[in-house]
This record gives C-alpha cells, sequence and structure tokens, in this order.
C-alpha cells in the first residue's frame, strides 16, 4: 500500500506546492475504530496511550521518509478486513483451524499445503497484523515492500518484533518488476504464494506495467494448490483508460470490471507457455464517493485547496454577475474532480480467482 512517492525535503503543516493536496495532517482526530482495537489487543498499547504512541511514531517517520501516505494517516486504514472476501475464505483459510486440518491431511509429499500468504505492498504491515490478531497462521503471512522503513515503522507502531520477526516475514525491498530468481522476493516466495493480497499497487502504473506486475504475480503463485486467489483495492473509474499522472508525467491506468477482466486475459494468453491454467475468474465492487471514506476525504481536501488558492488570488473587485459564474464553474469541478481526481473515479475492491490443471 506504498502508493505514494515522497515529498520534496523541508515539507511544512501544510503540504508542498507540488501536491494538489494536504501532504501533512498535524493532528489526529481519531484513532479509527479496528486500529484502535489493534493496538490495544495486539500491541497491547492503552487507548489513552494510543493516540499520542500514534502521533509520535508518525511524526518521527515523516522527518526521514515524507510520504504522503504516513503524512496523511493514510497507514491507518486497514483494506484487507473490509474486503468481500476477507471474513468467507481469506481468514478460514488462514486460521488455526485450517493449520490443523493441513497438519492432520498428509499431502503425500507434493507441496501443496506448503502455500503462503503474501501482502504485496504491505506498507507498515497493518494488515498483516490484523489478519494475525483475527487469527491468521503467522507462520504462513509474508509481506513485501519496495520501501524497507515502511517495514521498520511497523515494527515501531507494533511493537512486535519479538513474535513476528522481520527476517522471516517481511521482504524489502520488493520490486514487482524483478523477475530474477536472485531476488530475495523470488527466493522467499516464487512458487509458494495461495493467497495475494496487493492494495494500491497495480493502480500506479499504466496499462503495460501492470501486465507486466500481474506476470509477476502469477510468478509467486502456487500450481501446487489448484485454486488461488489474487486481491485488493485500487484506483478505479467507471470510463477505463490511461488517465495523466498528477506528477512527473506518464499515465496510470484506471480500470472498470470490464477491463480488469480484460487485462488478466490478456496476461493469461500471454503467459499460457509457462503455466498450465484451467480458468480465471475475475470480479470487482466498484464504491463511489457516497460509500468511500477516503473519497469524501478527497473531496474535503479539494474544497480547502481551492479555499486557499482563492486568498492567494488577486483581490481585484469582480461584478456580481462575474462571482455568480465563478461559483457555478467551481462546482462543477467539484463535481468533475473529486479531491483533483478524474471524473468516474472509484475505490475498486478486486478479486481474481485462478485455477492451476
Amino acid at each position: 500500500m506504498s502508493d505514494n512517492p515522497p515529498a520534496s525535503s523541508g515539507v511544512t503543516g501544510s503540504g508542498s506546492r507540488a501536491y494538489p493536496y494536504e501532504i501533512y495532517k498535524p493532528e489526529l482526530e481519531q484513532v479509527p475504530a479496528g486500529i484502535a482495537t489493534l493496538l490495544a489487543e495486539y500491541a497491547g498499547i492503552p487507548p489513552e496511550e494510543q493516540k499520542e504512541h500514534i502521533k509520535t511514531v508518525r511524526d518521527r517517520a515523516f522527518k526521514s521518509h515524507p510520504y504522503p501516505c504516513l503524512g496523511r494517516w493514510r497507514f491507518l486504514e486497514l483494506d484487507l478486513s473490509s474486503h468481500p472476501l476477507y471474513q468467507s475464505y481469506i481468514v478460514p483459510m488462514l486460521s488455526n483451524k485450517e493449520k490443523k486440518a493441513v497438519a492432520d491431511d498428509d499431502d503425500g509429499g507434493d507441496g501443496k499445503n506448503d502455500w503462503i500468504f503474501l501482502d504485496l505492498g504491505c506498507c507498515l504491515g497493518q494488515d498483516i497484523r490484523k489478519l494475525i490478531f483475527d487469527g491468521g497462521d503467522a507462520s504462513r503471512i509474508y509481506g513485501g515492500d519496495l520501501r524497507p522503513e515502511f517495514i521498520e515503522v511497523g515494527y515501531e507502531l507494533f511493537r512486535d518484533e519479538d513474535k513476528f520477526p522481520r527476517a522471516e516475514h517481511f521482504i524489502a525491498p520488493a520490486d514487482v518488476f524483478d523477475f530474477s530468481s536472485e531476488s530475495e522476493l523470488s527466493k522467499k516466495c516464487d512458487g509458494r504464494v495461495a493467497i495475494l493480497h496487493s492494495t494500491a499497487v497495480f493502480h500506479l502504473f499504466d496499462w503495460d506495467q501492470q501486465v507486466t506486475m500481474a506476470r509477476r504475480c502469477l510468478q509467486l503463485l502456487t500450481t501446487k494448490k489448484g485454486r488461488v486467489l489474487i486481491c485488493g483495492c485500487q484506483v478505479g473509474n467507471e470510463n477505463p483508460g490511461e488517465f495523466p499522472r498528477r506528477l512527473g508525467g506518464g499515465s496510470r491506468y484506471r480500470h472498470n470490471e470490464a477491463s480488469w477482466k480484460k487485462m488478466w486475459d490478456q496476461v493469461v494468453q500471454q503467459e499460457s507457455d509457462k503455466y498450465n491454467i484451467r480458468n480465471v475468474e475475475v470480479g470487482a465492487v466498484m464504491l463511489g464517493r457516497n460509500n468511500s471514506s477516503r473519497i469524501r476525504e478527497e473531496l474535503e481536501a479539494h474544497a480547502r485547496r481551492e479555499a486557499q488558492e482563492q486568498e492567494g488570488r488577486d483581490q481585484d473587485q469582480e461584478t456580481s454577475d462575474n462571482k455568480a459564474e465563478d461559483g457555478v464553474r467551481d462546482s462543477n469541478n467539484q463535481l468533475k474532480h473529486i479531491g483533483r481526481l478524474e471524473e468516474g473515479f472509484r475505490w475498486m475492491k478486486y478479486w481474481v480467482w485462478i485455477d492451476f490443471a
């Protein structure tokens, strides 16, 4: 989930002018309920100490690693646990009950039970800790991120290195475009993953790059278990296509369910000489601004920035007619760009079932 580049050095509370939204939110108004429970019952941090603990860890990390996902408290969101398949499939598959059933079931030495869960782009590892707290077998759970510093901050936040050692469970850097058999990601995970979670990663790239990442995901999957799952969340759009990046040039491809399926069909076809895949089932839920707190937050951030920009404009007197025209135009812009996001923006929760022969 490390889905943002760092802000420029010397960022203040108001953020960098290069960004179309607020980079750093100085205060945490309320600890989200899910994180509050996790910190209290998993990390042993009392409720009355949590806000100060989170803020201290975040501010210390942000000074040296000024990423928007830290500055805007994005790391406190538990995306995996709100996924449609979390309670019905992911938790049961990783539960201690499942572990006992596997131990009692002789797999005949074919390795079909030697599988793992991988959170690719795990950020601070918050979803991993939640999964363990909900009964997931920690011995099967791994996380990978391009940024080693995120793993370090995660251990500061959850204070659990004694029971969840980083050397055994985290891979960083984990590059989604590195196919080398010599990489740590390949050595630890290739051919072993039965459940792959990746949130806020695919949407960083254009179509061709996403195809390459999907091919890399196939290399991670175990072919011995039969059916495997790739799931996660990402920015989508009702009208799929390439959208220009806010910064740095290039584009990012935004999917709807149909384009997401088309991409995976293309990937499976391209890799048909490497893998014997019987079937692929692709699905998604597209959430609009009325049922996504993240989208509402972006809209509010957009409104704040518009107000700030207005204050800095020339203060020449305008006629009432001109003011009315500006008001209509600004209103339309808010409808079109939710927090400077694309028209048709959706938060997409996806899943890809792959059946190997």
